[in-house]
């Protein structure tokens, strides 16, 4: 039972404490605690509502894993309809869409779900249209068609990956009416999109574009130069040698942010000749004689994933970083086992530090045999050199190819 007071201590419980601090406590707790706890006291039901509306602009909800009842789960869409901005939605059973799209929230802009036994299809849309009158942001799950998507009269961000019927009439449709600033394809094969063009007015405002490299190709290549309000593309799928270098050809941008390659391309290959700075230039899931010849403007080099079979291309990398301030090394492989830099050699004629990382990079002569932790040593000093035996704190994602624009 609870009680106001601790017999032990006397020190007040949950309970004692005023509504504001109370709310403020409840609202760190995640929503299935939150929820268990209205179970217990009528006070905790009474103020979970107000934790919801004044803290709670956004949820993600899995009821795969979290197991709420459908009475739950209606006190929770129920309290937050008018306040709620943001519904990340894992639904298990139809009756969980059911009572999802009973509701209206004129205030949730994005709406990202997916399914559990059971498929959602273009009959379902108009109850959706209904729930969600002001939604900007959606990405859908089910054999969609991409019809009527337009009817999402405030639309700007789109994810149609997820969708195994949708069709290039329908996105021409939705492009020819609204004014798309995010796109994720990844859907369309080559047959599916020749001889098709993307309506000029639904992408120009494009900042954000994921697609598969044909997609990319047919629809977008040609127009990079002039999509000028694009920050980020990301090719998912096949990549082929050569596609980065058309891409950068194509942008014509003289900076660039971020390049982040997870393929077996040389990315030596891909920039040689090319007038253009890399801040961070991040390479995975390949031999690092790739980057041996690199000869590109870039600030910060991460490799990880890779191997290195020489110790002559690897001193010859080292030597060439002249411009790079940082080299990150995660999880490599090398086949010889330590690796000496010569602080003084690598410090001198430069004005900035090179700081170098590394962390978790093994040594291994022959394939079957067992990795040993590489070993790592500095010989003499100078100011303008630094290595760190730790991770270089960068992350990777899955795609093959990134790009990521000032």
């Amino acid at each position: 039972m609870l009680r106001r007071r601790s017999a032990a201590n006397n020190k007040p419980d949950l309970l004692s404490l005023p509504d504001d601090v109370l709310i403020i406590i409840l609202s760190n707790l995640d929503l299935k605690t939150q929820l268990q706890l209205k179970h217990l006291h009528f006070r905790f039901k009474r103020l979970m509502p107000h934790v919801w509306r004044a803290h709670n602009k956004s949820a993600h909800i899995s009821l795969i894993e979290m197991h709420l009842s459908n009475k739950d789960l209606r006190f929770f869409l129920e309290s937050t309809q008018q306040t709620l901005s943001t519904l990340r939605f894992k639904m298990n059973k139809r009756s969980n869409f059911e009572l999802l799209t009973s509701y209206s929230f004129p205030n949730l802009k994005d709406f990202r779900f997916s399914t559990h036994s059971f498929t959602l299809n273009d009959a379902d849309l108009s109850k959706m249209f209904k729930t969600f009158p002001n939604l900007t942001t959606f990405s859908p799950h089910g054999k969609f068609t991409g019809k009527h998507f337009e009817e999402f009269q405030c639309l700007e961000h789109l994810t149609v990956s997820y969708c195994s019927k949708f069709e290039v009439t329908n996105l021409i449709q939705i492009l020819k009416t609204r004014k798309i600033k995010s796109l994720k394809l990844g859907i369309f094969e080559a047959d599916q999109i020749s001889n098709t063009q993307l309506p000029w007015e639904g992408i120009r405002n494009l900042e954000f574009l994921q697609c598969y490299r044909e997609e990319m190709m047919m629809w977008f290549l040609s127009k990079l130069e002039h999509l000028t309000h694009l920050k980020k593309i990301f090719i998912c799928g096949l990549l082929r040698s050569g596609d980065l270098r058309q891409m950068l050809i194509s942008a014509k941008r003289s900076s660039i942010n971020m390049i982040e390659l997870n393929k077996s391309i040389s990315i030596a290959d891909e920039t040689r000749g090319l007038n253009v700075a890399i801040k961070t230039l991040k390479v995975a899931k390949y031999g690092m004689h790739a980057c041996e010849h690199l000869r590109i403007n870039t600030n910060e080099l991460y490799i990880q994933n890779s191997v290195c079979v020489s110790g002559h291309e690897f001193e010859t990398l080292i030597q060439n970083l002249k411009t790079q301030q940082i080299l990150g090394l995660s999880h490599c492989t090398f086949v010889f086992e330590d690796f000496r830099f010569d602080a003084q050699k690598l410090g001198e004629n430069r004005t900035t530090t090179l700081n170098v990382y590394v962390d978790q990079n093994v040594y291994r002569s022959h394939p079957a045999e067992d990795a040993i932790p590489m070993t790592w040593i500095v010989h003499g000093e100078h100011k303008f050199f630094k290595l760190h035996m730790e991770h270089p704190k960068i992350t990777f994602n899955s795609d093959p190819l990134s790009i990521y624009f000032d």
